[in-house]
């Protein structure tokens, strides 16, 4: 496991992007045209640089998995963060659909920590032509040792009733989950406490 240069943009990129094309959260987040493979490298790309701004990007030994996992609140938003926001907006999001993906983002936002002293385990990703499980154990076992040295819980929240079970599999709890009518989604916040 390493930390992410910012070379290996492209790489997370398309880790993400790949894994992601059938995730009902982040296809809602962009804009539905024909312009959907592109609009998620767009959504992937700008969670890439966000993460790596706050030393959050970590990619496996074999290159295959990525895990995009910080400290929250570990630097605060500038004229970078604001330029990538903007680029997703035009770029992924559409203008028409800005408030309402605000709207979500700021009561999902409320359900974390207030102290901002926690991981946020963002995104995480495999190369669907590549599901040995090495990757996934190797970035999962790195965040769990890093909650762990750095005494801080782990949350999360998912849209995926599969990945929501591996999680409680490895010791998160359900805190919260938020009904997304108009999605058709059930969005679960998750943590991990440390040692757990």
């Amino acid at each position: 496991m390493r930390l992410a240069c910012k070379e290996d943009q492209t790489l997370v990129v398309d880790i993400l992007s790949r894994a992601f094309k059938a995730n009902p959260s982040a296809n809602w987040v962009v804009k539905q045209d024909a312009d959907i493979d592109q609009r998620i490298k767009t959504l992937c790309a700008y969670s890439f640089k966000t993460a790596f701004l706050r030393n959050g990007v970590f990619i496996s030994d074999n290159e295959k998995g990525v895990a995009l996992c910080y400290r929250y609140n570990s630097r605060k938003e500038g004229l970078k963060d604001y330029w990538n926001q903007l680029i997703l907006t035009f770029n992924a999001i559409g203008v028409s659909r800005i408030l309402k993906i605000l709207k979500r983002e700021s009561y999902t936002k409320s359900k974390r920590p207030a102290s901002g002293d926690f991981l946020y385990f963002w995104f995480f990703g495999v190369d669907p032509d590549f599901q040995d499980g090495n990757a996934a154990r190797d970035l999962k076992e790195y965040i769990f040792n890093l909650s762990e040295k750095e005494n801080l819980p782990i949350y999360l929240e998912t849209s995926v009733e599969k990945n929501k079970r591996v999680y409680l599999k490895f010791g998160f709890e359900i805190y919260h989950t938020w009904k997304l009518e108009e999605q058709g989604l059930e969005l679960y916040f998750m943590r991990k406490e440390p040692f757990k």
